[in-house]
């Protein structure tokens, strides 16, 4: 846990965000929460190596510590994972079983989701994960309160890397429309950077 205080004490102090406590995942991982009303930058560290190498979500994040990325994933909420799944499975996408999560917070609430992993064996990928949350209205991470000193109100868009654009684009297409602002280069897979904006402008973190 002295990894994610460290952590979070790096973003106040370089961005002026605000990091809140989140709690322990069944699967060997632990997150500090940036919340930003609508969505939110999740702080997460790998607490139980050994159980690391038995879970996709918690390989990807000990992947990238070890390879010093930045960034090992991100997500994308749906309403409905199950049609999500079944459109996907429709057009040919090869996709491993919905996986459910849950943890609880500090002040005792649990919370609970399922997630559709889109990539196998946790390699970096532009591509996120899907998830569905099974909380009520007002308990999502996002939704927590915190007041950060540089402004910061939402994530505004995403930079994504693949080797080719192009067809990464064609799938992302096929997750969603416009709802999700991002740009695609050329480049290694996984997430170049996020721009978070501010009432003092935009804040790229890379």
């Amino acid at each position: 846990m002295a990894d994610l205080e460290q952590g979070a004490q790096r973003m106040l102090d370089e961005h002026g965000l605000v990091a809140l406590p989140g709690g322990r995942h069944p699967f060997a991982t632990a997150n500090m929460i940036i919340p930003f009303g609508a969505d939110y930058l999740e702080l997460i560290a790998v607490v139980a190596p050994e159980e690391a190498l038995t879970r996709p979500t918690a390989l990807r994040v000990a992947k990238a510590v070890e390879e010093g990325r930045q960034f090992p994933a991100w997500a994308a909420r749906t309403d409905n994972l199950d049609l999500e799944r079944s459109y996907l499975l429709g057009r040919g996408w090869d996709l491993p079983d919905v996986t459910p999560g849950a943890r609880t917070r500090p002040d005792g609430v649990g919370l609970e989701w399922r997630m559709q992993e889109l990539v196998p064996d946790a390699r970096p990928s532009p591509l996120p994960f899907l998830i569905d949350w099974r909380v009520p209205y007002g308990r999502h991470p996002a939704a927590a309160v915190a007041e950060h000193p540089s402004r910061a109100r939402r994530i505004k868009s995403l930079t994504l890397s693949d080797p080719d654009p192009e067809a990464t684009r064609r799938r992302l297409q096929e997750l969603f429309d416009r709802d999700v602002e991002y740009s695609l280069v050329r480049g290694d897979p996984g997430i170049k950077e996020v721009v978070v904006g501010t009432d003092r402008g935009d804040m790229v973190l890379r």
